[in-house]
């Protein structure tokens, strides 16, 4: 009976993992915040370098970054012989996909056979950090959990051959994030802790449990120290110094459950609301009727990243969402560390996977409504920005909606209610007109792609695009140097967002300024530098 149960959880698994990657396979560019200027950077990476107008302007340089560069591998690996119509998607289903299946393989490994529950899990693929573009984070974070549980089926062999797979491991996993890194090492602490609460409750075993943890995770920390003491550049030791310091959330305990619902936020918290009650009744009811499984130690690991998580900054050393890596942990840790059984027959069993089946569809639904939405802003850009020539300048720039309005605006315009999506979409430039731009990210440690001279002289490792009313003092915006040059040094302006009012004021009305495309969200004007 329960390897029968266990043929037909895997059944609905790939029915729900097959209707996730829906939105993926059927929108070309994907309506993500910086899923745009990643697709710029894969084809540069792809073989886009190569190109005679873009060779002057980026080099790859893989000199630059060992870590966060994932996709980037990917990329390279397979430009040669794939095109950007697959390496995209390809890209955006391993980091839809993989933390899903890790949570079905390790719950497997820990409780036996697979289960509905795992086919439920795949809600979780659709969440902020993925939704704003985070790819290599979140395919690390699949890989940590399918490493582990590997790592599990290798308990019987000696320390040496576990040993050298954790190292192997946590250097792959680093390769896509480090904070993905980190997620693999807590989750070998949690397998030292053990299944059982036990430990916990008993002080006297507290050293050798520590020691047994010390034991486990010491591999972890091979490939780090390799970074440290060779790698290039670590991430943010490059960034300006406006952008280095730490900016803190505002404490309140409406941002303190924004934080820790970070893996269920999308693009309305009210729809966000009732998948996490679908999530979340079955493990309440399991509880009460005494039907829960739960491995303590993934339990306690995701408890303490949840009460970590309210402690940490939005933003260090130039990188964002710093606040949402814990709180991402600690949803996966938990969905890999509790069963709910509460299907004693096959039929239930099949109840319950169509019941799965039919919320992840929803979940599918309401993405893939917005992305259509976004879509067509994408394709009022590209058709923006047709009339660039090759080898241009292109100065993206945006309409930014006072905060108090954002609930108002059309739909495909805001992830959760504050981050706009249309940030990056001037990226595109590069790929379909193989044009200049000064946000391509570039950051050392992070991309391994650089700017050359004289470009690099109006070039930012990293940046949004600023408000159009800024034309008016270019010279005082320390947030965006190249501004105070756009009028010789730019060829043309891509207004983002421009069918809906800018907060700080109109653009200018300015002499070296013509508009010649006007696709309602985009806006291009061509710059004339005499």
């Amino acid at each position: 009976m329960e390897k029968s149960a266990s043929r037909v959880s895997l059944l609905f698994i790939l029915i729900a993992a097959a209707i996730s990657l829906i939105p993926v396979l059927t929108i070309d560019i994907p309506p993500m915040p910086d899923y745009p200027n990643h697709y710029a950077r894969l084809w540069l990476l792809a073989g886009g370098t190569q190109d005679p107008m873009i060779a002057p302007i980026y080099q790859v340089d893989w000199g630059t970054a060992w870590t966060n560069v994932i996709i980037d591998v990917i990329a390279a690996l397979t430009g040669p012989f794939l095109s950007m119509a697959v390496i995209g998607p390809l890209v955006l289903s391993l980091a839809l996909l993989l933390p899903a299946t890790g949570i079905a393989v390790l719950n497997r490994e820990i409780f036996g056979g697979f289960h509905w529950w795992h086919a439920l899990c795949f809600i979780l693929g659709w969440n902020f950090v993925y939704l704003a573009g985070f790819l290599n984070f979140e395919i690390g974070l699949g890989l940590a959990l399918l490493f582990v549980a590997g790592d599990l089926k290798l308990r019987s062999q000696a320390y040496g051959v576990l040993f050298l797979y954790r190292a192997i491991a946590a250097t792959v996993i680093l390769v896509a994030h480090p904070f993905a890194l980190l997620f693999f090492t807590v989750l070998l602490a949690a397998f030292a802790f053990g299944r059982e609460i036990d430990p916990l409750l008993k002080p006297s075993v507290w050293p050798r449990l520590i020691g047994r943890i010390i034991v486990d995770v010491i591999p972890c920390l091979l490939p780090l120290v390799a970074l440290l003491l060779f790698g290039p550049s670590l991430p943010g030791t490059a960034a300006p110094a406006n952008l280095s310091g730490i900016v803190w959330n505002e404490v309140s305990l409406y941002n303190f459950a924004s934080v820790l619902m970070t893996y269920f936020k999308t693009y309305n918290l009210k729809i966000d609301a009732l998948y996490v009650l679908a999530f979340a009744v079955p493990v309440i009811a399991a509880a009460v009727w005494r039907k829960l499984e739960v491995h303590w130690g993934l339990f306690l690991v995701a408890v303490v990243l949840g009460i970590l998580s309210l402690f940490m900054p939005r933003q260090f050393m130039a990188t964002g969402g710093i606040d949402t890596r814990l709180p991402s942990m600690m949803a996966l840790a938990f969905a890999a560390g509790v069963r709910p059984n509460l299907t004693a027959t096959r039929m239930l069993a099949v109840v319950a996977g169509c019941l799965a089946c039919v919320v992840v569809a929803s979940r599918v639904a309401v993405i893939e409504k917005v992305w259509i939405a976004g879509e067509e802003n994408i394709a009022a850009v590209e058709r923006a920005i047709a009339q660039v020539p090759a080898g241009a300048a292109l100065l993206p720039m945006q309409h930014h909606l006072d905060p108090a309005l954002n609930r108002t605006a059309p739909v495909g315009r805001f992830l959760g209610n504050n981050m706009p999506i249309h940030w990056h979409y001037g990226s595109l430039a590069v790929v379909r007109q193989k044009a200049f731009i000064p946000t391509l990210f570039s950051a050392p440690g992070k991309q391994p792609i650089k700017i050359l001279p004289p470009w690099n002289e109006i070039a930012v490792p990293e940046g949004l695009p600023p408000t159009v009313d800024m034309l008016a003092d270019p010279a005082n915006q320390p947030d965006y140097p190249y501004l105070k040059d756009w009028n010789t040094r730019f060829d043309y302006i891509l207004v983002s967002n421009a069918d809906l009012p800018n907060m700080t004021g109109p653009m200018p009305e300015l002499p070296q300024l013509t508009l010649i495309a006007d696709e309602g969200f985009a806006k291009l004007y061509r710059i004339n530098r005499n």
